[in-house]
């Protein structure tokens, strides 16, 4: 393969880290701002870590396998970060469940 594409390539791999983290900015600030992540599905993001932590496993596996793959690593791996951090906050601004309170009349 042309040592040009495979360069290119790499550069793009290492670029989903950062492009990714834009893709995360707005959900956070969302969150931030209203201080609710009611409308945030938590088990979609538990998936979404799973997904992650086997991408970042899968990644490290073919760098220690093939000796290349950094930017592979990178990606996954930061990909992994803010998908804890999203986590974290739903965790965060997660309103707690509350029963009616009790009135008597």
């Amino acid at each position: 393969m042309n040592r040009l594409v495979l360069e290119g390539a790499t550069y793009l791999q290492f670029c989903v880290g950062f492009l990714s983290l834009l893709a995360y900015l707005p959900q956070w600030k969302l969150m931030y701002a209203s201080k609710s992540s009611s409308n945030v599905s938590l088990g979609s993001w538990a998936i979404w870590s799973v997904s992650s932590l086997i991408a970042t496993f899968y990644a490290l596996v073919q760098v220690l396998a093939n000796g290349r793959g950094w930017a592979l690593v990178f990606s996954a791996s930061s990909n992994l970060v803010f998908v804890i951090i999203t986590l974290c906050l739903i965790a965060k601004y997660r309103a707690p469940k509350t029963s009616a309170p009790f009135v008597m009349s």
